[in-house]
């Protein structure tokens, strides 16, 4: 295996090195350096991404737990396939909390946060348009974030965390935002708003379950035209919209 170093993303300098570390090996996954069946060594990635063994450890570990890698006794890991059933298990976890999150998010809003939310909303517009992918993505975290966290449910969030990085990543390593994609996405979080706006929990639920249904199928769909899904009987078109 070519071990010649990787940069570790161009995520915010504060972010964890184990996280960047993470984000690395799944973006590796994704462009096909490395490949389902692989085996990995903390040496062998310290080697290629120019950290220490102790965030190559952690993020070998969160890994691990999500599926991603199978340690293997005195032989390191092994990378499991990312498969059409992962992303939508992941997607269903996503859309059942997240959905429940904004739901309870509307109910307790003040009109305070509903202006900033409106702000929030209107200022990833524009970074989306922008063509700045990288940029809107990590802007697309905090204005979900801020959504959930009105919610007040620490635990739904932790849990929603932990299952979404690597779709997250996943998504970030096939290019963020595409021109294809814009006016959906921007259209999906209007109605997002407008529920807050208009004080109706249902609709920001269900509007939420609108939202993450299709960011899976868009992600779905990109992932099979790039090949990057592995071992799985697509029901999803490799055309993209």
């Amino acid at each position: 295996m070519d071990v010649s170093k990787s940069p570790i993303g161009e995520f915010p300098l504060n972010e964890p090195t184990y996280l960047r570390v993470k984000r690395a090996i799944i973006g590796d996954l994704v462009s096909g350096h490395f490949v389902p069946g692989m085996h990995l060594t903390i040496d062998t990635l310290t080697s290629r991404y120019g950290v220490s063994h102790m965030p190559i450890r952690e993020a070998l570990r969160q890994l691990e737990g999500e599926g991603i890698l199978i340690s293997i006794v005195h032989r390191g890991f092994r990378i499991e396939a990312i498969t059409e059933a992962y992303i939508r298990n992941i997607y269903d976890i996503r859309v059942g909390i997240e959905s429940m999150l904004a739901h309870r998010a509307v109910e307790k809003a003040t009109d305070d946060d509903i202006s900033e939310l409106r702000r929030l909303h209107e200022e990833l517009n524009t970074l989306i348009r922008s063509g700045k992918a990288m940029v809107a993505s990590r802007e697309n975290i905090t204005f979900h974030n801020r959504i959930y966290g009105i919610a007040k449910n620490p635990e739904a969030e932790l849990i929603l965390e932990g299952r979404t990085r690597v779709v997250r990543t996943v998504a970030d390593s096939l290019g963020g935002y595409t021109p294809d994609v814009y006016d959906r996405v921007v259209a999906e979080h209007e109605k997002i708003i407008l529920a807050f706006e208009n004080h109706d929990p249902k609709a920001a639920g269900q509007a939420v379950f609108d939202h993450v249904s299709a960011a899976r199928d868009r992600l779905l769909i990109r992932m099979a035209h790039n090949e990057v899904l592995s071992q799985v009987h697509s029901s999803m078109s490799p055309k993209l919209a």
